[in-house]
């Protein structure tokens, strides 16, 4: 349902759900109000305050607005934290329920997923947000959120753990004299199911460096097995081989075991390839995936002179 955003409860709501956590609020003042040889958008006095979710989120929500009324800038954190005091990534809550994008100066594509809202940080920018169905794990969330920020030409250092936006409203100061009010609506879209914005959004471009250089000369292995050894999620697009949405062999180490996130593929050179976005699978490579699920094969086989049940043999892949 469309609903126009005039202050932050409403975009507290959508963004967080029934999550429980603590809120964290940053406010400052511009420099250049006190120093007129301070650098742009250079901030002093700051302030970070850390308010239970969802007990005390109209009380924040009137600290934000005073906060622009007295000429400071206000931001909040666009994740919940575990512990008050502090917005460091370590301490972000195990879950989220939305992803979120600062377009700066780029666009997020038309014909992609439709944002669930969106905040006009100022009369040319937007901070963009898709609320899913369920929610993810926090490590999926901040990659997926640079997916997000690549594909729109956006800032990818938004994207992360720690970051914080502007909420509805409040006011933009970086431009003083004038002054850009921050409003906002519920755009109606969604909410959309994890699956499909992991197959909606471009992977990030690979760097040269870790890019196949010289044709693959290892033994030709069928990916086939594997993948009926898998839970698989759906066949994904690639240009540079064959791609799959699988259920990490390591769920279960995921926070909240958090199905999404995991792909494996072949490229067209024959090479195999395992990669998940979660923290604890970071390193992981084809060969440990391989190890982990050692797809097994069954085969019916007649002995020659045998007249009992036919034979079946299970044979375990070891590569």
């Amino acid at each position: 349902m469309y609903q126009h955003l005039e202050r932050p409860e409403p975009l507290f709501g959508h963004i967080f759900g029934d999550l429980e956590g603590f809120l964290v609020t940053f406010t400052a003042e511009q420099a250049r109000f006190k120093r007129p040889d301070a650098r742009p958008n250079e901030l002093d006095d700051i302030r970070q305050r850390s308010w239970p979710y969802p007990d005390k989120a109209e009380e924040s929500a009137e600290y934000l607005i005073s906060q622009a009324q007295a000429e400071r800038d206000a931001y909040f954190c666009v994740h919940l934290f575990r512990e008050p005091g502090n917005r460091r990534a370590a301490n972000a809550a195990a879950k989220v329920r939305t992803l979120w994008l600062d377009e700066d100066g780029g666009h997020f594509p038309e014909d992609g997923p439709q944002p669930t809202a969106i905040i006009m940080s100022s009369r040319e920018r937007r901070h963009l947000y898709w609320r899913l169905t369920q929610a993810v794990a926090i490590e999926w969330a901040v990659a997926m959120n640079r997916r997000l920020a690549a594909w729109a030409g956006g800032d990818t250092g938004k994207a992360g753990a720690a970051s914080v936006l502007r909420p509805a409203g409040t006011a933009n100061y970086k431009r003083h004299p004038q002054v850009d009010l921050v409003g906002g609506r519920i755009t109606g879209s969604g909410p959309w199911e994890p699956e499909v914005i992991d197959q909606a959004v471009p992977e990030l471009e690979e760097p040269p460096s870790s890019r196949t250089k010289e044709p693959y000369v290892g033994p030709e292995v069928d990916l086939a097995p594997y993948l009926e050894a898998s839970e698989v999620l759906g066949e994904l697009s690639d240009g540079l081989g064959t791609k799959y949405a699988i259920v990490c062999p390591w769920v279960h180490e995921h926070s909240g075991g958090d199905r999404s996130g995991t792909r494996v593929g072949q490229r067209t050179n024959g090479a195999l390839w395992f990669h998940c976005d979660h923290e604890h699978c970071q390193g992981r490579t084809w060969r440990d995936f391989r190890r982990a699920v050692r797809p097994i094969r069954t085969f019916t086989v007649n002995p020659p002179g045998f007249t009992g049940t036919n034979l079946k043999v299970k044979v375990r892949y070891d590569r």
